[in-house]
């Protein structure tokens, strides 16, 4: 930023007439730079672009700060469990006890602690005991699992109507994962697709993962854009667990030229794409989903719905992403500037399709509101009288 030093003020004589006078300079405001208007010019062009393409607004009332503000507040066992027993037909709360501001989630970060230490104590003993050796699968597992299921959690928190199950969304994750798995399996074997290389994966496996959503998850009692980005982070959750199981395996374990150095590039396997996780595959799918939800509301589905504008701009977002995230290392831009675009752009347009979501419980609300009133309307009219 550029600051501005207020010049100092220095007395003005007096003025003699007929006698020279004397010529006072007034230091002009420094200006902004003009390569600093340009850039941030371009910022709000792509911005405002981006928004346009998503079908989003600018965020209102957004701060990261306020959002975290709870991770680390005390809470009882007792509050963990009520907190996760939400999504039957008798723990959904009424639309108008559903919070419709920006949600505080804090479950997430137990979960990627919990499993995180749990990672570490595996690794630690695998790595320094010799007969350590069974610990492999479960660090694998810990290693492929622990970020997927903290970003799920994340969603699971954002989903302010609290209206879907663990229990629905453990079977999404499990079969979610192997149906998308063989979609995607599936597409690279078709011949203009697998020609392509690592650059068909934008396509495929998005797409893939977009149809297990839509053919998995049917029931219309799921109508808010919230839900599908629930549902998106679920499927894209489990493709990337259960992706990184395979990449630790034949990457890192297989790869090694003994069992020693098998593991340490399982290791190395396990970390790179752990840190890359939260702006990929879940965040990815999140977005098709929760495009799709935008468009399907609490109608049932219907293909004609895939070809909705609204759906299919906001759908090439993450396919676009992908391709990008997936570029041959020619194309790459440095520092990882490609994961960088990647994950700023994805979450960007996640929190705009929250917000949306958001607007949509309130308006809800107002609905229900408005119904009960004119219900209590109609019941203080006396009998036979019509309401004006």
């Amino acid at each position: 930023m550029v600051q501005y030093v207020p010049q100092p003020v220095y007395p003005v004589p007096p003025q003699v007439p007929g006698a020279p006078q004397q010529v006072y300079y007034v230091a002009a405001h420094p200006a902004a730079q003009p390569h600093t208007i340009q850039q941030l010019n371009l910022l709000r062009n792509l911005q405002g672009r981006l928004q346009k393409l998503a079908s989003t607004e600018q965020l209102e009332g957004f701060s990261l700060k306020e959002m975290f503000s709870d991770v680390f507040k005390k809470r009882s066992t007792e509050d963990v469990e009520d907190y996760l027993a939400v999504g039957t037909r008798k723990t959904t709360p009424p639309i108008d006890l559903v919070q419709a501001g920006w949600p505080k989630p804090w479950l997430f970060f137990r979960v990627l602690a919990t499993m995180v230490i749990s990672y570490l104590v595996f690794t630690f003993t695998l790595l320094h005991l010799s007969d350590a050796g069974n610990l492999v699968p479960a660090v694998m597992i810990l290693g492929a699992f622990a970020v997927p299921l903290t970003t799920l959690t994340f969603f699971f928190e954002m989903n302010s109507p609290r209206n879907v199950s663990l229990h629905r969304l453990a079977t999404l994750f499990l079969f979610g994962a192997v149906v998308s798995l063989v979609f995607a399996l599936i597409g690279y074997t078709l011949p203009v697709l697998g020609s392509l290389g690592d650059t068909a994966a934008g396509i495929v496996e998005e797409v893939a993962k977009l149809l297990t959503v839509v053919i998995v998850v049917r029931e219309v009692r799921y109508k808010y854009i919230l839900n599908g980005l629930l549902f998106g982070a679920t499927v894209g959750a489990g493709f990337a667990a259960f992706e990184t199981s395979g990449y630790a395996l034949n990457q890192g374990l297989l790869a090694g030229a003994n069992l020693k150095a098998g593991i340490i590039l399982m290791l190395q396997v396990l970390r790179t794409r752990a840190l890359l996780t939260p702006w990929g595959h879940v965040a990815w799918t999140a977005i098709a989903a929760g495009a799709f939800w935008r468009v399907k509301g609490a109608l049932p589905t219907s293909p004609s719905m895939l070809m909705d504008s609204r759906f299919l701009k906001a759908f090439m977002i993450p396919v676009v992403l992908h391709t990008i995230w997936d570029l041959p290392a020619q194309l790459q831009l440095p520092f990882g500037g490609n994961y960088i675009l990647s994950a700023v752009v994805s979450w960007y347009v996640v929190f705009g399709l929250v917000q949306q979501g958001l607007r949509q419980v309130k308006e809800e609300q107002k609905q229900d509101l408005q119904g009960t009133l004119q219900r209590v309307e109609a019941s203080m009219q006396p009998a036979g009288s019509a309401v004006t």
